[in-house]
């Protein structure tokens, strides 16, 4: 059954994409779609008929246990001129991506911060517009399984050290001895 629901959602996504684009794209969904931590995938596109604008969607999954994800969407160069500029790129509708180099080297756009994600499927958008005739872009993403900040270790150790010095203090009974 979830996996039904995930084949609707991921096809659903990819009508609006379509719908929803000015030009033409070749959309290469990531693969696997259902990411286990530690894994990471590939996306992108190829788009054609410019100058226009176009909106992609991307959905993934992860499965197994919560992630801390990070991603990077880039430009490819064609014929050494960049064709693509990016107008925003989004993570599940609420993390946005920032821009990280500027002309005249590819426009690259990434997670600053990773994030945390929960078991389910994701989505990541992909706004811009092609300035030449094609274009190509294409993005990671990775799932690293969370690791625990310092401050959580010190907290559980001073826990742990707490409960030792209680025991230790504890008064023990005096058993009377018969002389």
């Amino acid at each position: 059954m979830r996996k039904l629901v995930l084949a609707a959602t991921a096809a659903m996504a990819l009508v609006g994409a379509a719908t929803a684009a000015n030009a033409s794209s070749t959309l290469q969904q990531p693969t696997p779609n259902a990411l286990t931590p530690p894994d990471s995938a590939f996306f992108g596109a190829d788009v054609d008929s410019g100058p226009t604008s176009f909106d992609d969607t991307y959905t993934f999954s992860i499965a197994g246990s919560a992630g801390v994800t990070d991603a990077q969407v880039s430009t490819l160069l064609l014929n050494k001129s960049q064709n693509i500029n990016f107008t925003s790129v989004v993570l599940d509708g609420t993390y946005s991506f920032s821009k990280t180099s500027t002309d005249p080297a590819p426009e690259t756009w990434a997670l600053l911060s990773p994030v945390l994600l929960d078991v389910g499927t994701h989505s990541i958008e992909v706004v811009g517009n092609l300035i030449g005739p094609t274009g190509s872009y294409s993005g990671t993403i990775n799932v690293q399984a969370p690791v625990p900040e310092a401050k959580t270790w010190m907290m559980m150790l001073l826990g742990f050290g707490g409960m030792g010095f209680a025991l230790r203090r504890r008064q023990r009974p005096v058993l009377a001895q018969i002389a």
